[in-house]
């Protein structure tokens, strides 16, 4: 289950606070994200409540920098780019060059997107996945690598 403070405010806020909040600004909900450093208003788009649910895990919970992170990344299937982008990227580091994890989110009660995110680990090799609504359960896939014996690379010979 998300779980966030919400705070009615006046002024926009102008950067990311430390735990998930809902910021209530003349009777609209928002939420800024850190990765991004702006406001988004969440009325009418609960998938971006989950994303940010996400990005504060990823950051309070898992350990992760947030320069490690990014959000909508386009995707290269093929020879070319998949139309929609994955919802968040965790790196390797923060060169932001090799991704760790593929996160895909969706409002919550909605059940698909899985496949897409399995499209995403197979078109740049990434062997860890996350899907979430935001309730449990989470749907985690590990990209299994096969080799055949007596074909190793060289390195490993």
């Amino acid at each position: 289950m998300i779980e966030y403070q919400t705070v009615e405010v006046t002024d926009k806020p102008g950067s990311a606070p430390a735990k998930l909040t809902v910021y209530v600004i003349d009777g609209e909900r928002h939420v800024f994200c850190p990765v991004r450093k702006k406001l988004y208003k969440i009325d009418g788009k609960p998938e971006e409540l989950v994303r940010q649910w996400w990005l504060y895990r990823l950051q309070e919970v898992y350990k992760y920098d947030l320069a490690q992170l990014d959000v909508e990344v386009p995707v290269t299937v093929g020879s070319s780019e998949a139309k929609k982008k994955a919802d968040i990227v965790v790196y390797k580091d923060r060169t932001k060059k090799s991704p760790r994890v593929f996160i895909e989110v969706k409002k919550p009660n909605r059940k698909d997107g899985v496949d897409q995110l399995q499209v995403y680990m197979n078109a740049t090799g990434c062997r860890l996945g996350l899907w979430s609504n935001g309730s449990p359960p989470h749907v985690y896939l590990l990209r299994a690598v096969f080799v055949q014996h007596g074909s190793y690379p060289a390195a490993v010979k």
